[in-house]
């Protein structure tokens, strides 16, 4: 069994309510880690943040008016694109889109009106391919 690192207690994997506040907006996840019943700390492990990356990202893609995690997976599939080759025609590198519907990257704000517009059908994705080829 794990050791408490502060009194040397028992660690118990719990999930607990924990609340989260970003730009005047709060929201409570359910955190998994690693929480000792003697002196009440909890300790969040990779695994453990890894657990809720996507939901806090989600929370702070809202606060900001950006397309959440599945919206982003959603257009990009809809639009017939694989992950990598929307990261080939709107940059951010081979893995950007699998960091962005993962929750581990928010995607920027220009990236995120270009989906939205393509999305609306405002733009043509053969226009933006174009664009981004000269």
């Amino acid at each position: 069994m794990k050791k408490c690192p502060l009194c040397n207690g028992d660690l118990v994997k719990k999930n607990i309510l924990t609340p989260y506040a970003y730009k005047n907006a709060a929201v409570t996840i359910n955190q998994p880690q690693d929480y000792c019943e003697a002196c009440h700390e909890g300790f969040l492990s990779h695994e453990d943040i890894r657990a809720t990356k996507k939901e806090l990202a989600d929370f702070k893609r809202k606060q900001d008016g950006l397309l959440s995690s599945d919206e982003i997976r959603n257009i990009r599939k809809k639009a017939g694109l694989t992950q990598e080759r929307a990261a080939e025609i709107f940059g951010g590198g081979v893995r950007a889109f699998h960091k962005y519907e993962t929750g581990e990257v928010i995607q920027s704000k220009p990236l995120d009106i270009v989906l939205k517009l393509l999305k609306q059908g405002v733009v043509d994705l053969n226009k933006i391919e174009n664009a981004a080829k000269a």
